[in-house]
């Protein structure tokens, strides 16, 4: 979390303790309370004699308005590939697949089973061996032969 102030002078101050690379993590980064809470500290230290365009104010609470969207679609996002990548790794069962083990050596057979791991992580059972879903590499139908 970033703290700053628009000092009377129009200098900006931001704390030096709090300050550092921004992160990707939803912890790290701006957040609605946050944007509040400088846009109060702008509000409060602005020039008397020139205050904040209306014009200014509402861009302002746009942007921020737009930002938590996004947020919130990304956060919907992920969680429906989360979901679609479930029901595409069920579609698997029955079905002649190639993956890697954990050792990098070749495992063929057929599908068995579907899991999720501790870890989140989609798991295969391919011919008694446990394999992530994402190590498949080839998914065949079986010949009626």
């Amino acid at each position: 979390m970033i703290e700053a102030a628009i000092l009377p002078n129009g200098i900006e101050h931001v704390k030096p303790e709090r300050t550092g690379a921004i992160g990707k993590t939803a912890q790290d980064a701006m957040g609605m309370e946050d944007f509040l809470r400088l846009l109060t500290t702008q509000i409060a230290n602005q020039d008397p004699m020139e205050p904040m365009k209306d014009t200014e104010f509402i861009a302002q609470m746009a942007s921020i308005s737009s930002v938590e969207q996004m947020q919130q679609f990304a956060t919907s996002f992920k969680d429906f590939t989360a979901s679609h990548r479930e029901i595409a790794a069920q579609t698997y069962l029955g079905k002649q697949v190639t993956a890697q083990d954990g050792e990098g050596s070749p495992v063929t057979g057929i599908a068995q089973a579907v899991e999720k791991g501790p870890d989140g992580e989609l798991l295969v059972t391919v011919n008694g061996t446990t394999v992530p879903a994402s190590s498949i590499t080839k998914i065949e139908l079986i010949s009626k032969d």
